[in-house]
């Protein structure tokens, strides 16, 4: 039996009369850029089964704009990490020629992606090309039954052809992101590890956060990390070096198997003190945190006042990134970039 991973976490929820106050602008090293709201699948923590309506096409930053703001963003930070999400931001019509863009940008070291794998076996090759590096796949589930009820119609054999096609056009190392609900834990987690023992494949274990009209499914739904751990029967032990990433690695010993394994605990174990990330919407407004109610509308001010200037506003909104007071939020996932 492991021995819970509050050993791995100390603080056990947020305060933030605990955790630094202000964030420099040199500290940002992660960009989670949403070029899109619209997605494919209707995932049950992620919007209602109706869809949410849609950003107006006349407010979707053009990709060239996105990229001009990018290349701002790495030229007056530590930014040199991006991670393409959306919705599925492989539904964008020219995110190939945008990822061109993104990974000739000085200073930009890793281009990644997060996608439910669909479109993949007819855009993993172009996106190689073009300077993707790796990509990260949602994989709620190994059944189909239970894949297409959480998703809400996704047909789990296109999400396996989207990763063996990602694996062929060498998007590597693969990372799969695993939701954990309450309801079927004690099924999807042993089956996922079986998946992750089979195909070397790193998998890592999220913790449900309340967001959007789904707030009350996601609170009966929500199942800590430790409990998860404690209830696996396995040797759980971290990993001798860790990132600054919002997942905590581990070793687990899973039926003659030693499988690297992350856990994010944005809610029972907050990673706010080591989060050196920023969001951009699919509309250019930058987030300090997916749960930041107060946004900065990046692409209005470089148009409207000189350079001095905007970069002592964006130091300003940057110093005000602090620990959100809970894990909750209004909006739906899509619209946030997840």
């Amino acid at each position: 039996m492991s021995a819970p991973l509050v050993q791995l976490h100390p603080r056990s929820e947020i305060a933030s009369s605990e955790l630094p106050g202000a964030l420099s602008r040199a500290r940002l090293c992660h960009l989670r850029l949403s070029i899109t709201d619209r997605c494919n699948f209707r995932c049950r923590y992620c919007m209602p089964a109706e869809g949410v309506p849609n950003v107006a096409h006349e407010d979707l930053l053009p990709l060239e704009t996105t990229r001009q703001l990018v290349e701002w963003l790495a030229a007056h930070t530590g930014i040199n990490k991006i991670r393409l999400t959306g919705g599925e931001p492989l539904v964008r019509r020219g995110i190939v020629h945008l990822v061109t863009e993104l990974a000739a940008i000085t200073g930009v070291r890793e281009l990644c992606l997060t996608t439910n794998g669909v479109l993949l076996p007819r855009m993993a090759s172009s996106l190689k090309a073009a300077g993707l590096n790796r990509i990260n796949l949602s994989l709620d589930s190994i059944d189909k039954e239970r894949f297409a009820e959480v998703t809400r119609g996704g047909n789990l054999q296109s999400t396996l052809a989207g990763i063996a096609a990602a694996q062929e056009a060498g998007l590597t190392p693969i990372k799969l992101n695993t939701v954990l609900r309450r309801s079927t834990w004690k099924l999807e987690v042993p089956s996922l590890l079986d998946y992750a023992a089979q195909t070397g494949f790193e998998i890592r274990f999220i913790e449900l956060m309340r967001t959007g009209t789904e707030r009350a499914w996601c609170e009966s739904e929500f199942v800590s990390v430790d409990e998860v751990c404690e209830g696996l029967g396995a040797e759980v032990t971290p990993a001798e070096e860790q990132t600054s990433g919002s997942a905590r690695r581990t070793f687990v010993d899973w039926r003659g198997t030693r499988l690297t394994v992350g856990w994010i605990t944005p809610r029972s174990h907050p990673f706010c003190d080591r989060c050196d990330r920023l969001r951009m919407d699919a509309r250019g407004q930058l987030r300090r945190c997916l749960m930041d109610p107060l946004q900065l509308d990046l692409p209005l001010l470089l148009r409207t006042v000189e350079s001095s200037v905007a970069e002592r506003e964006f130091d300003s909104y940057i110093a005000g990134k602090i620990p959100p007071q809970s894990m909750d939020s209004d909006l739906a996932m899509s619209r946030i970039g997840g």
